[in-house]
């Protein structure tokens, strides 16, 4: 196999296009998800209190256990975070390019090139915005060309 074949076969992707947007949108949902973790944590522990206090005898076994339970607990809760920093990153690419490109074209329309459009690629969000961005730059343009 020469070079091109692997060349043309392997694509690099750019996952951070707009990075504080990015970053800002992935340190949201790992907030979410450590809050919603907390909540549940503060609930399992409130409720462990409870049954310990109505039926010592039977929890004890579980308090005996709760130190590596515990370290299990944020030890799988570390490997949840990282899953959710992985897919918010991948989820914020499909949010950041279609920003990223708006911008681009805007740019290009903002030096005289009304003949620019948005091109989204599939699975993109902000679909509808794009047709709607086309179809008033399709306006303006066949506006512009009744006028000359």
């Amino acid at each position: 196999m020469d070079n091109k074949a692997i060349k043309s076969g392997f694509q690099r992707r750019t996952i951070f296009i707009k990075r504080n947007l990015q970053i800002r949108y992935m340190i949201l949902m790992v907030a979410c998800v450590l809050c919603g973790l907390a909540i549940m944590g503060l609930e399992l522990t409130a409720t462990l209190n409870d049954l310990f206090d109505d039926y010592p005898v039977l929890v004890q076994p579980i308090y005996d256990e709760f130190i590596p339970i515990v370290a299990s607990f944020f030890y799988k809760i570390s490997i949840y975070v990282l899953l959710v920093i992985i897919i918010s990153a991948i989820v914020s690419h499909r949010m950041a390019g279609p920003v990223y490109r708006f911008e681009q074209t805007c740019k290009q329309i903002a030096k005289g090139d009304f003949s620019q459009r948005v091109h989204l690629r599939k699975g993109d969000q902000l679909t509808e915005l794009q047709q709607e961005f086309n179809t008033m730059m399709d306006e303006i343009e066949k506006r512009l060309n009744e006028k000359s």
